[in-house]
């Protein structure tokens, strides 16, 4: 099992850009993935549009993901303007099906359309069992991938994981931390032996809700071993990434 990415979730207005751009340097396989949720804008974990503007402006050829909740999702759908430009700045867009009020408002042919009509993208699925259903529509779609989820962000984590499923990039998530990554890292390695995947944690590098630099950095050291990125340096830690 290899990690393509190492996605870290939920930077927000309180993120030095910077900060980001030295581990970015250092790690380069973090993934740094943004919440979209413009009601909930400059509150924790969902920064404004004015930041997520100068983080595009000054994180070119970091891996970036947006994450698009509730109404940014629908708004998605709907084609709306604004995100779409927001969205522009990344290169891999998660659907947060699980997130928000979008169960019901949205069609799903609709989604897929607009997945197909935008092949500059990879497109993330946060998947539950019964978001199965989904899938098959997927087929043939090349720019998806898988997130299990079960999570949805609040931190939980699960028992065990699920092999990935056949024809589908998958990745994991859900209460992954510094203090336990090692040990999940080790089970998700047994379920998907060769295989190229991803991890994302949200929770799990916060302290008091806020982002918290120090727990990234051990997150990070404990994935670089996993990673298929063969340019990053062990002895690169101490002197590129903030403290």
């Amino acid at each position: 099992m290899k990690l393509q990415y190492c996605s870290i979730t939920g930077a927000d207005d309180q993120v030095d850009v910077a900060d980001l751009s030295a581990f970015a340097h250092s790690h380069p396989f973090v993934e740094w993935a943004i919440l979209l949720l413009r009601d909930r804008a400059g509150q924790p974990r969902f920064p404004t549009t004015g930041w997520i503007e100068n983080f595009t402006r000054h994180s070119h050829g970091q891996n970036k993901a947006m994450h698009l909740c509730d109404d940014a999702f629908l708004g998605f759908i709907g084609q709306d303007p604004e995100i779409k430009n927001l969205m522009s700045g990344f290169q891999r867009i998660q659907l947060n099906l699980k997130f928000g009020d979008v169960e019901g408002k949205y069609d799903p042919a609709e989604l897929v359309a607009r997945v197909k009509e935008n092949p500059q993208h990879q497109f993330i699925l946060q998947y539950t069992p019964d978001k199965q259903g989904l899938l098959p529509l997927f087929t043939g779609v090349p720019n998806h991938a898988v997130l299990y989820d079960a999570s949805a962000g609040r931190g939980i984590n699960p028992d065990s994981w699920d092999p990935p499923l056949t024809g589908h990039f998958c990745g994991y998530a859900g209460g992954l931390s510094p203090a336990n990554l090692e040990q999940n890292l080790k089970m998700i390695a047994k379920v998907a032996a060769g295989q190229t995947t991803w991890i994302d944690m949200e929770s799990g590098v916060r302290t008091n809700d806020r982002f918290d630099l120090t727990k990234v950095r051990q997150v990070l050291d404990t994935a670089a071993c996993y990673t298929a990125a063969p340019q990053y340096h062990h002895n690169n830690i101490a002197t590129k990434a903030p403290r």
